[in-house]
């Protein structure tokens, strides 16, 4: 077994698949239709699958805490990768959640936001600190 992608719902098909395009190198795969359900596939950041999909009758925003589905984490080579990630968004006016913050598991993080609220987590990970992720 292994994963194969994280399935977000959005009102706005045309905008998250061009976020993701934008900022993480999005790169569609397919898009599928069937009566008034559509959907993109897409690969990001090089190799993480992820499927966009929409209805009618979908509407609303994500909310910042809830249970279930927390954030998306994408892995980055150093430390100095994520502070020029975190500068990026901020000059492109991305909601920034958190802005580069040490853990002492090695986790080095910023989080920002995609239109539609969901959660990305950009991460360097010490394996140095922490040889068990």
């Amino acid at each position: 077994m292994k994963l194969h992608h994280t399935a977000f719902w959005t009102g706005d098909l045309e905008r998250l698949e061009n976020f993701y395009i934008k900022y993480f190198g999005g790169k569609v795969l397919f898009r599928h239709s069937i009566n008034d359900f559509k959907c993109t596939f897409m690969e990001i950041a090089g190799s993480f699958k992820i499927e966009i999909m929409t209805r009618t009758d979908i509407s609303g925003h994500a909310a910042d805490e809830r249970i279930g589905y927390s954030h998306l984490s994408i892995e980055v080579e150093s430390r100095e990768k994520v502070n020029e990630l975190t500068d990026f968004f901020m000059k492109e006016n991305v909601k920034i959640l958190k802005n580069r913050e040490q853990y002492d598991d090695g986790f080095y993080e910023s989080s920002v936001c995609d239109p539609d609220g969901n959660i990305i987590e950009l991460a360097y990970v010490d394996r140095t600190v922490n040889p068990h992720v």
